[in-house]
């Protein structure tokens, strides 16, 4: 491949990248979704809106109709295969931008424009022998059939060039972003959006090449996790440590307010069973109701914890100190071999059980604890040193702080 093919296909797929970051930041709600590298280059679902959208960039191509009849057959196979061709509301999108040539597509077009241009090819046998094939035929859809699919494709050969689809994504991103300046959105938070997609791009499952608007936007709008970054690398761990402190964890009072908080901890690299301890015993006393005489049921609470990238068998002998320390916790087992049941994890404490932590195994299990913890405010407290929680692993609706800490010191230091 020459050097200037080599850039057109790279281009090309920063455009497909591109268009997809808009596709979804002007979907209309927080659950609409898209799936990159789908059954098309771009498979999107706002609401009962569905459209596989196929994504096509030849700056320096003249349009002819050849080049975007494979796209237009491939659709026609994926309409074919569905069925129910009356009742199918799937939509079809050939989106391509291209140097000239635009007035050879004359819209709209009858069925016979469809079948002569962009459904009739030739194919070789093994003798190289060429014959005329029209697809139509070969999938026996009848002129009703195909007016339906045609009702369903839209072709835009006049999509907008590399440099204009990348000023509406940061003109977009101004909307959807509070407090989002020009700046920002072309240094910050469009880099952020191209990398999400990326990274996307390259999983192998399927199912984890879909996004939501909602999961999209909180993985780009992570600009306090840099200036934590910053602020730690500028003042140092103890005005780290009380900036922190003093964002999350001041409160009116004396007396900590009532809540459902999880802190996930990153323990990777450091594990030493006495400094775990004592954090976790902080953080039990912090986080936890102070009993009294009348203390009413409702007002008896404790922190959840996660511990991540921590070894089954350390988790055990942590475990095993701390019932040996005094401070007593409940993990969701009830029995040896059992699986983890998220409802004994979300009981509060009582006046004769004063447990002072609440383990949840696994990052997996967030949500469904989040979902025994009705009628309580959440909140996630994620103190990560490498890259912070996946969106999927959050609760809908439920806050949660990325903490960047280069140690479980730093940690002790917040308490």
């Amino acid at each position: 491949m020459t050097n200037r093919s080599a850039n057109a296909t790279i281009k090309g797929y920063f455009y497909q990248f591109d268009h997809t970051i808009l596709k979804i930041l002007g979907a209309s709600s927080g659950s609409a979704s898209v799936v990159i590298e789908g059954i098309e280059d771009i498979d999107f679902t706002d609401g009962s809106d569905d459209v596989l959208v196929q994504c096509k960039y030849y700056e320096g191509t003249e349009y002819n109709h050849s080049v975007i009849k494979d796209a237009v057959i491939q659709m026609l196979r994926h309409y074919h295969k569905a069925g129910q061709f009356e009742k199918q509301q799937l939509r079809y999108r050939v989106f391509g931008h291209y140097k000239s040539g635009q007035d050879k597509l004359k819209q709209p077009f009858n069925l016979n424009f469809l079948k002569e241009n962009f459904l009739t090819y030739t194919e070789s046998d093994k003798d190289k022998k060429k014959t005329k094939q029209l697809e139509h035929e070969r999938l026996k859809l009848s002129d009703a059939q195909l007016a339906h699919f045609q009702n369903l494709l839209e072709i835009n050969i006049d999509a907008p060039s590399y440099e204009n689809q990348q000023s509406q994504i940061v003109t977009t991103l101004k909307t959807q972003i509070a407090i989002c300046s020009q700046e920002d959105a072309e240094v910050f938070y469009y880099p952020n959006a191209i990398n999400a997609i990326q990274r996307l791009a390259v999983k192998q499952d399927i199912k984890d090449r879909k996004i939501t608007k909602a999961d999209f936007l909180a993985r780009i709008n992570c600009k306090e996790i840099v200036f934590n970054r910053w602020l730690h690398q500028k003042f140092g761990d103890e005005y780290y440590a009380k900036s922190i402190k003093r964002k999350h964890f001041k409160f009116a009072s004396t007396k900590v307010p009532c809540a459902s908080r999880i802190f996930v901890i990153d323990t990777a690299g450091e594990f030493e069973i006495s400094k775990v301890t004592t954090l976790l015993s902080n953080l039990g006393n912090r986080f936890s109701h102070v009993e009294h005489k009348s203390t009413p049921q409702k007002d008896r609470f404790c922190p959840y914890v996660i511990l991540r990238d921590l070894p089954i068998q350390d988790l055990i002998a942590l475990k095993k100190n701390l019932l040996q320390q005094g401070i007593n916790f409940v993990d969701g087992y009830p029995f040896q071999g059992s699986d983890f049941d998220p409802k004994l994890v979300a009981s509060a404490p009582t006046k004769d059980n004063l447990i002072k932590l609440k383990f949840i195994p696994s990052l997996e299990q967030i949500k469904p604890m989040g979902k025994e913890l009705k009628g309580s405010f959440i909140e996630v407290f994620d103190f990560f040193k490498s890259s912070p929680l996946e969106v999927n692993h959050i609760p809908t609706g439920v806050s949660c702080h990325s903490i960047k800490v280069p140690s479980l010191y730093l940690i002790n230091e917040v308490f």
